[in-house]
C-alpha cells in the first residue's frame, strides 16, 4: 500500500482528511461524473476489511449465528449455560466463547481475559461491523479476534467468539 504523509497534502485536501478523521465524513472522488475513490477514515476502513474477512469465512459466520441465537436470554439476565467471566459483571460468554477461551494458555490467555477486561470497561473500544454482521463488534490484538454483540438494555456485553488469529 503506499503512503503519504498528511503534512505533504494540499490544505484543502489536509481538510477534507481531518473532516473524515474528526467527523467520519466520507468524500467520494470522482472522474466525468463517475465514482473512482472514496476518502473513509482508517477506523472504518478496517471495520470494512473486518466485516468483509469474516463475512467469507462461512464456518465463522454460521458459529457466530448459532453462538447469537443461543445468547438470546431475557434482558439483564444471563441466558442458562452462559458463564459470565469472574470480576466482569458486564461480560456474558457463548459457549463457543467459553470453550475457547478454555483451550487457552498462558499469555494467549492472559491477553484474552485482557481484551476482555477492556471490552467491559468500554464496549465501543473495538470496531462495530456492517452488514451483514451490522450489530455485532469486532475486537482485535495481535493474535485474537473477540467477536461481541453489546446488549445495552441489558447492561451485558456477549462475547459471541474468541479466536486466534492465523500469524
Amino acid at each position: 500500500m503506499k503512503r503519504i504523509d498528511v503534512l505533504d497534502l494540499p490544505e484543502d485536501a489536509r481538510d477534507l482528511v481531518r473532516e473524515c478523521e474528526a467527523k467520519g465524513t466520507r468524500t467520494l472522488f470522482e472522474r466525468n461524473g463517475r465514482p473512482v475513490a472514496v476518502l473513509v477514515s482508517h477506523d472504518e476502513y478496517l471495520a470494512l476489511r473486518e466485516t468483509i474477512e469474516i463475512a467469507n469465512d462461512s464456518l465463522l459466520f454460521a458459529r457466530l449465528a448459532s453462538a447469537d441465537e443461543e445468547t438470546q436470554g431475557s434482558a439483564g439476565v444471563p441466558p442458562a449455560g452462559t458463564p459470565a467471566v469472574r470480576n466482569l459483571e458486564r461480560i456474558v460468554l457463548s459457549s463457543m466463547a467459553g470453550e475457547s477461551l478454555e483451550e487457552l494458555a498462558g499469555v494467549t490467555r492472559r491477553r484474552a481475559l485482557s481484551s476482555l477486561a477492556r471490552i467491559n470497561l468500554d464496549p465501543i473500544c473495538g470496531a462495530p461491523l456492517f452488514e451483514p454482521l451490522k450489530g455485532l463488534w469486532s475486537y482485535r490484538t495481535e493474535e485474537l479476534r473477540i467477536i461481541y454483540k453489546i446488549r445495552a438494555e441489558a447492561r451485558m456485553v456477549v462475547i459471541l467468539s474468541i479466536d486466534r488469529l492465523r500469524l
